[in-house]
């Protein structure tokens, strides 16, 4: 019994310890499932890469992780009590305890505000915390700039200065570049590779062709300028992101920048804003919709109207804008996937219209120009996110068709001179035409009907652990472009210039633009102790397709390597705050292609008068002339290439923050007009001693003598030929808002070095006449035809928001210390010449004594090439807006210039004297 006994206590105590070991393995399998969200505090967006770290006293060792694309990461943890952290550069950390208990499954949502308290009222473009320089500007920003369109919000970047607006040209955007630099189309590549992008869909602007050989209204045609921001209305837009630095590869066609708008989205109240100011009156009205109820499906619209005097004082010169939009945001969520489609359509119309002084004009005639613009865009965005965890974090299809209907008309009466050819001979060789008439009205239309469509597919792949993470981005675009045009349509027997050397040429006759870009970018995160690093590099290949295999573009593909790195380092504690600061540098290469306008350029048509017989009788006059045709291709054009590079050091505490930015960038391949020496044989036909009486006609070239004769002279194509290079520092210095007086100090400014030159010799033909006939000599020049501009500014912005008051206003103290320009130094001596017969010869110091070729020499003074400085000057801007009944009426002033100090200087010993008048307006927007 007792050894009976024995054995059944063993076995009780063995079945006791293995029913405690089984019941310790369940508990422990009795994992908690917690789902984390982690979004933006003010704009409730999804942060991705904010490190999550998880820890239980309980259980040795720490889990976690980084959230995804849509700012969610899923931890399965133990139960019991436990403490969770999240950290992202440039959003205050936050740490919460926990109570876990057995068996749950818990959702934790958190919302990060920004480290700078940038949850209050901004009234200006804030740095961002991305990997490149870049510039946020959101809805109070533009609210209290109180914008007519785009081109004002330049104001708010690193160096931007205020101006009036401008809307008798086109407001072409120039980022980084010094105050004061004069605008010159063979440098308009900068503004041109400055990439739009409206909800993810570029503005593709390939297809305009718009032309006019009025030397007068070049200034307000914006082919190969890019985007014209007068066309862009700042009403419906939600948030501006401007890209300084080097932007992602997952953008392309670009140079000089990017510009990413985000337009509103969500249900809210109808809000409508109407502003008048000394030129212009502005009305809009916007509404967003919920259809569903549960904020599934949204719509979005708004239309807004902008009427513009150029200049108060005339009426006779006015701009018009007209834009809307049509927004819906569609989204599902299942057990697989979350889906949402975005649809927008958007219409954009511009009109424009110059009418001259008939007091001032031939015979007392009214001549007119205008000018309008009607572009229709329809965009869509598919995304697909898995709803749980995988390395698939999305994929998008985007898509976007745009079409625009553009017409120019201008009359104008034209008075000649002297005796002109009638430009209307469509065949090379000998050609009878007749004379243009000494006053004639001529009616000059252009009509175009650009067309573009896109297609991208991208997607993300997500890797990674508690300590390393990476996102890798990948997609494939093709873009099309192709005007419909009827182009140029005119009476060619009455040009609108009497010279004309063109003829009417239809645009749907050019072929389209086809190109195909794919990329890869892989963004890493490495998490050590305290420290961060970030890496992104990527690689975008860009060609186009379906090209005449003369180009040199023809299947050649372009590749943009770039990167950005970031180290975030650990914070030095000072007065038991955390003092943060983080260190960047980016470089990369960037591409734009050619537009259509410079791979399709128009035929050169060249009359050479051969007979000019002007007889009393009418009958009997004669004209003859040589027609040359010649094709303005350059098959050698290729892309436009940018090498950009820059440091930035940032600076935080306690909600102050300063950013400086040392950046480079050299374009040594821009697109512009450049000369090429072509040469021409005719003959001088002598009818002195025809007699039309007794022939009874007018005299024939076959039967008259003459002289054959070869005239040099330089065209124009467009080249590679242009350098912009561009250095300079940006600061911005942000403090936090000063208790009781609720007032934030900015401080932002910029040194600016821009230089725009020639990068290819340039050809010359003076306009001098040696022994009665005009010097046939044509020189080739190594000379750097351009100008250095340089310009130093400071902005001090004071800005008070008292929210009891519903009163919100600010003082801008606008320094602009220097700006300069120094004309680059040229010696006018050729390197080569070309004779009559088309030989190329060197420039020997033997030319030089010699009586034709000598007069090659271009001759400069030295004070030309002394740098112009222009001294400081200082306004202070000022800007109020008040809010009543609950925010839903506003009333806003702002003036310009309220204070102006310009002193006086002199220049070659003449005194210039600088004025200017406050440019004022006000607003009042309505929230029913």
């Amino acid at each position: 019994m007792i050894f009976k006994s024995k054995y059944q206590s063993a076995l009780f105590i063995f079945v006791m310890a293995v029913s405690t070991m089984v019941g310790a393995a369940c508990h422990v399998s009795a994992a908690v499932r917690l789902v984390v969200n982690v979004k933006d505090a003010a704009t409730l967006e999804p942060l991705e890469f904010a490190a999550v770290t998880f820890r239980q006293p309980a259980v040795a060792g720490v889990s976690g992780g980084h959230t995804d694309a849509e700012g969610s990461i899923t931890l399965t943890v133990q139960p019991g009590q436990a403490v969770i952290e999240l950290n992202l550069v440039g959003y205050k950390a936050q740490r919460r305890n926990l109570s876990l208990k057995d068996r749950e499954s818990l959702t934790l949502n958190f919302r990060l505000e920004p480290s700078t308290s940038l949850n209050e009222v901004v009234v200006t473009a804030r740095e961002g915390y991305n990997a490149t320089s870049a510039s946020l500007i959101d809805t109070t920003a533009m609210r209290h700039l109180q914008p007519s369109s785009f081109t004002d919000l330049m104001s708010l970047l690193p160096g931007g200065v205020t101006k009036d607006p401008e809307m008798g040209s086109v407001n072409r955007i120039d980022l980084r570049s010094a105050s004061g630099m004069t605008q010159n189309d063979d440098y308009a590549t900068a503004a041109l590779g400055t990439a739009f992008v409206v909800d993810g869909v570029r503005l593709n602007t390939d297809a305009d062709m718009q032309i006019t050989p009025d030397a007068n209204r070049t200034s307000r045609i914006s082919t190969g300028k890019g985007v014209d921001m007068r066309s862009l209305s700042t009403d419906d837009i939600e948030s501006v992101e401007i890209v300084r630095g080097i932007p992602s590869v997952e953008y392309g066609e670009l140079t000089s920048g990017l510009v990413s708008i985000k337009r509103k989205s969500g249900a809210g109240r109808l809000e409508a804003r109407f502003k008048a100011d000394t030129q212009s009156q502005l009305f809009y009205v916007g509404k967003g919709f919920d259809l569903s109820g549960d904020n599934t499906w949204i719509i979005n619209a708004g239309v807004d109207y902008l009427d513009s005097k150029i200049d108060p004082r005339n009426n006779r010169e006015n701009f018009k804008r007209v834009t809307g939009s049509l927004r819906s945001t569609k989204r599902w969520t299942g057990p697989v996937a979350r889906i949402a489609w975005n649809s927008n359509f958007s219409y954009s119309g511009m009109f424009e219209k110059d009418d001259n002084d008939p007091d001032l004009a031939v015979n007392n005639t009214i001549d007119f120009y205008q000018n309008s613009k009607h572009t229709m865009r329809w965009d869509n965005t598919l995304r697909y996110v898995p709803s749980v965890a995988s390395v698939l974090q999305e994929l998008n299809l985007v898509s976007g068709l745009s079409y625009g209907h553009e017409q120019l008309e201008q009359q104008k009466h034209v008075a000649s001179s002297r005796v002109m050819p009638m430009p209307v001979s469509l065949v090379e060789g000998d050609n009878y035409i007749g004379y243009l008439p000494m006053l004639y009205l001529a009616d000059y239309r252009v009509e175009g009907r650009p067309f573009t469509a896109s297609l991208k597919s991208c997607g993300r792949l997500r890797f990674g652990g508690s300590s390393l993470s990476s996102a890798l981005k990948f997609g494939v675009e093709w873009n099309m472009s192709k005007n419909y045009g009827r182009g140029a349509v005119y009476d060619i027997s009455r040009p609108l210039i009497a010279g004309n050397n063109t003829r009417p040429r239809a645009f749907r006759d050019v072929p389209a633009m086809h190109q195909l870009s794919a990329y890869l970018e892989s963004e890493t995160r490495f998490y050590a102790g305290k420290h961060t690093l970030s890496l992104t590099a990527g690689l975008r290949e860009t060609q186009l397709l379906h090209l005449d295999s003369r180009y040199e573009l023809s299947g050649k593909p372009y590749f943009d390597p770039r990167f950005n790195l970031v180290w975030s380092l650990p914070p030095a504690y000072v007065r038991n705050y955390p003092l943060g600061f983080e260190l960047a540098a980016g470089a990369g290469w960037h591409t734009k292609m050619p537009v259509a306008a410079y791979l399709y350029p128009e035929k050169l048509y060249s009359d050479f008068e051969q007979l000019n017989y002007y007889h009393n009788v009418e009958d009997y006059r004669v004209m003859n002339v040589r027609t040359y045709i010649e094709d303005m291709t350059n098959y050698r054009l290729r892309a436009a290439r940018n090498f950009k590079w820059e440091v930035r050091a940032d600076i935080s505490y306690r909600g102050n923050r300063l950013s400086v930015t040392y950046f480079r960038e050299n374009m040594a391949d821009g697109f512009r007009s450049s000369g090429f020496v072509h040469t021409y044989t005719y003959n001088r036909y002598d009818a002195s001693g025809f007699d039309p009486y007794a022939a009874g006609r007018a005299p024939l070239i076959e039967d008259l003598p003459y002289q054959t004769e070869t005239y040099l002279a330089v065209r124009s194509k467009t080249t590679n030929g242009s350098r912009t290079l561009k250095e300079g520092v940006e600061y911005t210095l942000q403090s936090r808002r000063l208790p009781v007086i609720n007032t934030r100090l900015t401080i932002s400014g910029a040194f600016f070095s821009t230089t725009n030159s020639n990068s290819q010799s340039l050809w010359y033909k003076p306009s001098i006449i040696a022994n009665g006939r005009e010097l046939q000599y044509v020189g080739l020049y190594d000379d750097l035809d351009g100008n250095n501009y340089r310009s130093v500014n400071t902005n001090i912005l004071f800005d008070t928001d008292l929210p009891r008051l519903g009163l919100n206003f600010s003082i801008g103290v606008q320094n602009l210390w220097l700006t300069s320009r120094k004309t680059l130094r040229r010696d006018g001596i050729p390197v080569q010449y070309m004779d009559v017969n088309g030989a190329i010869h060197p420039y020997t110091d033997e030319c030089l004594s010699d009586p034709y070729l000598k007069q090659l020499v271009r001759n400069f003074t030295e004070s030309s090439f002394v740098r112009q400085n222009v001294p400081a000057e200082t306004s202070v801007n000022f800007k109020a807006t008040k809010t009543f009944w609950q925010k839903r009426v506003g009333l806003a002033v702002y003036v310009n210039r309220l204070v102006y100090i310009a002193p006086d200087y002199e220049r070659y010993g003449i005194t210039i004297r600088r004025y200017s008048t406050p440019y004022f307006g006000m607003e009042l927007n309505l929230k029913i």
